[in-house]
């Protein structure tokens, strides 16, 4: 069996790093999704789920529906006359689109707080949508089968670095300053502090979370060159892909911050294996700043910190975007 090949600043992610398993002892302290979440969770893993059963199952937690429709009738998705209830949201958006919303809000509403000095906790999440928006924009483009798939997947991808932060924030802290200090990439620091990988981890809390396996193994290779890997199923490696460009990307762009002080990183192969070109990335790019112009809306329905005062002025620019499962970008 091969193991992923590795790029320039990027390590062997299948090699156990040193310390995580004691981390790995800490990580009760991590809360649980809720029930909601869980068992949509298991709607997403169950071809026979219908639109149905995902209203049954949020009818039952009265404050994740409530953010939903808050998120659901804003800028951001741009319903025509707005919903009220689930099932009218159902017939906008779709079962995948509304399931993989409850799913990103539930891991958004885990994580309440401004988080520090050091890991701003609206500039994590604002980097963090970026992210998820541009890996839906870039699933459309190649015409992904589950564009709203992969925006979770990018929406999720750092969530290893909140962990961190929760039970090992002077390691964190430590590796976001060695990365400014030699402005170079989170990952990077990682290695060269032989410090605990946070797709490591966040892999780790995703699957205890019980979340869909292209989510879990996104997470853990987003940083990894998996063009060789033996181990990696052919299926997942788009999602690894169109992650490892949108994050690129969300960093080149300055969208939010994660502790990442390279340029990016992005390399050619990343794109090229999607069958996209040097030029479509300004596209991609200028498509992504237009829809998180939208992005306070996300953010104060998630409750993942309070949306600054520009964000909150931009939501109100421009025509809504069309974001059903219908919908087309770029």
């Amino acid at each position: 069996m091969g193991n992923p090949k590795l790029g320039p600043h990027l390590r062997n992610e299948a090699q156990i790093p040193k310390g995580f398993n004691q981390l790995l002892e800490k990580l009760h302290d991590i809360p649980t999704l809720p029930i909601v979440a869980t068992k949509v969770t298991e709607l997403i893993n169950n071809p026979n789920s219908s639109s149905a059963d995902i209203a049954n199952v949020l009818k039952k937690d009265q404050v994740l529906t409530a953010k939903v429709l808050k998120l659901i009738n804003s800028p951001y998705y741009g319903i025509p006359g707005g919903v009220t209830d689930v099932k009218r949201a159902l017939a906008f958006l779709g079962f995948n689109t509304l399931a993989q919303l409850v799913l990103g809000l539930s891991v958004f509403s885990l994580f309440p707080g401004e988080g520090s000095e050091e890991f701003p906790m609206l500039d994590f999440w604002r980097h963090a949508l970026a992210t998820g928006v541009a890996s839906e924009v870039i699933a459309k483009k190649i015409k992904h089968p589950k564009p709203e798939e992969c925006f979770t997947c990018g929406l999720l991808h750092d969530i290893g670095k909140i962990v961190m932060h929760q039970v090992a924030r002077e390691t964190l802290f430590t590796i976001v300053r060695h990365a400014r200090k030699n402005q170079i990439s989170f990952t990077q620091a990682e290695s060269e502090l032989d410090a605990p990988s946070h797709a490591f981890l966040g892999e780790h809390i995703a699957a205890k979370w019980g979340l869909p396996q292209v989510i879990r193994t996104t997470i853990r290779y987003h940083h990894v060159d998996v063009r060789n890997s033996e181990t990696i199923l052919p299926s997942a490696k788009p999602s690894i892909y169109i992650v490892a460009v949108a994050n690129a990307l969300a960093i080149e762009m300055k969208i939010g911050h994660s502790g990442d002080y390279s340029d990016g990183g992005l390399q050619p192969y990343m794109y090229e294996m999607l069958g996209l070109q040097a030029s479509d990335m300004e596209t991609i790019q200028n498509i992504v700043r237009e829809e998180m112009r939208r992005a306070g809306a996300f953010l104060s329905a998630a409750g993942g910190g309070a949306a600054r005062e520009d964000d909150t002025k931009a939501d109100s620019n421009g025509a809504p975007p069309s974001r059903g499962e219908g919908s087309t970008a770029a």
